[in-house]
């Protein structure tokens, strides 16, 4: 019989969602966008999460199938190891502040007739943020795979990052920063979040006395192709600034690869040049990609096998595994 994970990256604005099969590959015609709803009570926010399960379940066309787990990319703050939404202050997802998804959405899901010989003995619902998964998606299916050990960064509103070895994300390691994300490390005259950023960008931007009425980067981005010394002075030193960030933690972690992703690298042609001189003395191999959802997908799915294969571990170590199951 074919299993399944469904899958999903929770924005905003709006929630896009895939199937994935046993072998982490998108099922086709399963990627959809639907919005967040993100501003509803939670009543009603919990209940459009389950009806996007059953939209997705539905597009299964085999006449038997089991699904395996239900996965989601969820912004933080979020306790993803115990399920537990901690936004607020943004005015989105203020509802569920405080809310433990996975068992919320384990017992409604127990409740619905639709589902209750859809799921595998074996199903669970995991969280994880977008740095993760995009760094275990591009080790399932991407720029990574043939690196044992790398280091992800993901550059937009804020800087992502994560760390992997062998497939497996290290979080609480001597060599890597706690949770490992770098975003609050201390870098210059802040923290890194200020300076390897669209912000950083900006702040480059009015450095650099540009008009305020360009202030964007797409904007800058234009100008520094089309020429502009102050744009394109921008972005190299936004370049020397992203490759000075890293160089401590290649000397700690010592990745074979670094691989870039987020809504900024879409840029990458202006200031990629000046993170791989900075990078130079360290042989590191530096990878970017462009798409990031795809790989947060493939993360998904490959987090779900090693959440379920664990779960099997301990089990029969006879231990519990601290993970919200259906019943069978």
């Amino acid at each position: 019989m074919k299993t399944y994970t469904i899958v999903f990256d929770i924005g905003g604005l709006f929630i896009k969602t895939a199937v994935m099969n046993e072998l982490g590959k998108l099922v086709p015609d399963s990627y959809m966008i639907y919005p967040s709803k993100s501003q509803e009570a939670k009543d009603e926010l919990l209940a459009h999460f389950i009806e996007l399960i059953k939209q997705q379940t539905n597009r299964i066309m085999d006449k038997t199938f089991r699904i395996d787990g239900v996965g989601y990319a969820f912004p933080g703050p979020f306790d993803y190891e115990k399920g537990i939404s901690y936004i607020r202050g943004i005015d989105k997802f203020e509802s569920i502040y405080g809310v433990n998804l996975r068992e919320e959405l384990t017992v409604r899901l127990a409740k619905e007739s639709w589902f209750a010989d859809k799921h595998s003995p074996d199903f669970q619902i995991v969280f994880e943020n977008d740095a993760n998964l995009f760094a275990l998606g591009e080790y399932a299916t991407g720029k990574a795979a043939s690196y044992g050990r790398a280091l992800f960064l993901t550059i937009g509103t804020g800087a992502g990052s994560a760390f992997l070895e062998e497939g497996v994300l290290v979080k609480h390691r001597e060599d890597v920063p706690e949770d490992g994300w770098v975003y609050n490390q201390p870098f210059r005259e802040s923290i890194v979040d200020d300076y390897i950023s669209k912000r950083g960008i900006v702040r480059l931007m009015r450095e650099a006395g540009m008009d305020d009425t360009a202030l964007d980067v797409k904007q800058a981005a234009e100008l520094a192709r089309g020429g502009d010394p102050k744009a394109i002075g921008v972005f190299q030193r936004f370049g020397d600034s992203v490759g000075e960030m890293l160089l401590p933690f290649l000397k700690t972690f010592r990745p074979e690869a670094v691989v870039l992703g987020g809504q900024i690298v879409k840029s990458q042609d202006l200031f990629l040049d000046r993170v791989k001189l900075a990078l130079g003395g360290y042989g590191v191999a530096l990878e970017v990609t462009e798409d990031t959802s795809l790989s947060a997908f493939a993360g998904v799915s490959l987090l779900l096998r090693q959440t379920i294969n664990g779960t099997k571990a301990r089990e029969n170590d006879g231990r519990n595994s601290g993970h919200s199951r259906l019943p069978s």
